[in-house]
């Protein structure tokens, strides 16, 4: 199977993958580390409830943002809404609290510490939702939300020591349209934490990558370990950082494909590849 380069549509890119992928699937940057994930009428969302910017991370758009309050256009129809811990640059409070009302379907999924941040904002509809669920994946012992489509699998991965130890952090591998989409969150640079968490032994079609983890150091072998996806994506980086990160990325890691902006988009189509 050859690959062809189609034409570039607004922010849309478009990419076809040589690897066996059976279905389309699109893959849109939000924020930071934040994506929404989708395959026909099926919308997964993870670390997509944020609108301002914080410290040196990013923000949507200004004109994205009454999508975002309305649960419109880029934000309409999702499905599922993931969050990976509870730090500002990926789960903003006030916002989700928002977000989560005005998409009257969507199921939320997360750890008790982002709930009970959320909980100060809203607290009726976060006591009373029948569609907000508090889970406690464990090393081992990982929950599995199963719904029409897709399937995603939620794990704990440390983000860090100190200050950082008690923050619950989740990985989720997202299986939809026959592509594997691994999103780690903040995850702390530890292979043992890694194999820990079992990511040696996950299929994953596409990683989702903080940048820090391309930079010397640690993070290298990491990902060669445990992430070395046919298709890796770099994500949360910093606005200011965007053309730096570029830079050294074309040279050290060509194949690894950055969203520069939010609302950038790819997707990933064996109906774009040429006959043989």
């Amino acid at each position: 199977m050859r690959c062809k380069n189609p034409p570039v549509v607004s922010l849309l890119l478009l990419l076809s993958l040589c690897s066996g992928l059976q279905a389309d699937v699109t893959i849109t940057q939000l924020a930071n580390a934040g994506v929404v994930i989708s395959a026909g009428e099926t919308r997964v969302m993870i670390d997509g409830m944020v609108v301002e910017p914080y410290s040196v991370y990013g923000s949507l758009p200004p004109e994205a943002v009454p999508h975002f309050n309305q649960a419109l256009a880029e934000f309409a129809g999702i499905d599922l809404a993931l969050v990976s811990h509870r730090h500002h640059e990926h789960n903003q409070p006030d916002f989700a609290c928002g977000f989560m009302q005005a998409s009257r379907a969507t199921e939320l999924y997360t750890s008790a510490q982002v709930i009970g941040l959320m909980r100060e904002k809203c607290r009726e509809f976060m006591t009373t939702s029948p569609r907000v669920h508090e889970i406690d994946p464990q090393y081992g012992a990982p929950y599995v939300i199963d719904f029409p489509e897709v399937k995603v699998t939620v794990f704990p991965l440390s983000h860090g020591t100190r200050k950082y130890a008690r923050i619950q952090n989740f990985g989720h591998l997202v299986e939809m349209g026959g592509v594997s989409v691994l999103h780690i969150g903040d995850a702390a640079k530890s292979p043992e934490d890694f194999e820990r968490a079992g990511l040696g032994q996950r299929k994953v079609d596409v990683a989702l990558i903080p940048f820090l983890f391309f930079r010397p150091g640690p993070g290298a072998e990491l990902v060669r370990r445990f992430l070395d996806a046919p298709m890796k994506i770099a994500v949360h980086i910093p606005p200011a950082e965007v053309e730096d990160v570029k830079a050294y990325m074309a040279e050290a890691y060509p194949k690894v494909m950055i969203l520069e902006r939010p609302l950038d988009r790819v997707q990933f189509s064996p109906s774009l590849s040429t006959p043989p």
